[in-house]
């Protein structure tokens, strides 16, 4: 399994840490998109402790960029690729994301946006700053609302003093910050309506079946959960 040779990332986050759920996550988003990543330039947002830039350049990527808001999940990011990648192809940096699209502009063919469309509601404002960089192929890992037909968003709080919740910006009141969760037909809609279109979902159902037993994985075998590769139509 991939992070078995890099064995920090179970150490350096309390965030879905489990090595079953890690590994599938790695094979669902780069193994079944190899063909994307090859001398490509990525951009890794909420790229947490580096966990997935890492992953993008052993996966063929030239260089990555990782925007995340926690001070100190940049610093375990760096530290880890130290470790783990030559210097030079990786630059970590902390902020919020939209105000880091706003303000800046990144050279990408690739864009990573894994485990973070839930954590926000400010999604025309996101795809607008991706929309903006004219990336290639965009990677969307989210859950979504299992079994539900219609286009819509469900709403809830998060606290934002928690490690694998929303991170508060200029918008939160108090500790909490208000999020939604898409169903898959919301997520297509957000999709189009800023050029992009999945050409392909991973196939969580054969990954599972292919490692019974790997834990913390049953949002994704639910339906509650996907990953998807989606290709710029502009």
């Amino acid at each position: 399994m991939f992070f078995d040779a890099y064995p920090r990332f179970y150490e350096t986050s309390q965030t879905h840490a489990s090595a079953g759920r890690l590994n599938l996550r790695y094979e669902a988003v780069f193994t079944q998109n190899a063909d994307v990543f090859k001398d490509a330039r990525v951009l890794d947002i909420a790229s947490h402790d580096g966990r997935w830039s890492l992953a993008a350049l052993r996966s063929g990527a030239a260089e990555v960029v990782g925007i995340e808001a926690r001070e100190d999940l940049v610093e375990a990011a760096r530290e880890n690729l130290a470790a783990y990648a030559p210097a030079g192809r990786y630059d970590f940096r902390t902020g919020d994301i939209f105000e880091v699209l706003a303000e800046k502009r990144f050279e990408v063919d690739v864009v990573l946006c894994l485990g973070f469309l839930y954590h926000t509601l400010r999604y025309n404002e996101l795809m607008r700053g991706i929309r903006d960089l004219d990336p290639r192929y965009l990677i969307v890992d989210t859950a979504i609302l299992p079994n539900v037909k219609k286009t819509m968003v469900r709403l809830r709080r998060e606290r934002s003093e928690r490690a694998r919740n929303a991170a508060a910006d200029r918008f939160s009141y108090g500790d909490r910050v208000v999020v939604g969760t898409p169903s898959f037909s919301a997520l297509k809609l957000i999709l189009k309506g800023y050029g992009f279109e999945i050409e392909r979902l991973s196939d969580w159902g054969a990954l599972i079946q292919g490692n019974p037993e790997a834990a913390h994985v049953s949002d994704y075998a639910n339906g509650g959960r996907v990953t998807a590769l989606c290709v710029s139509r502009e």
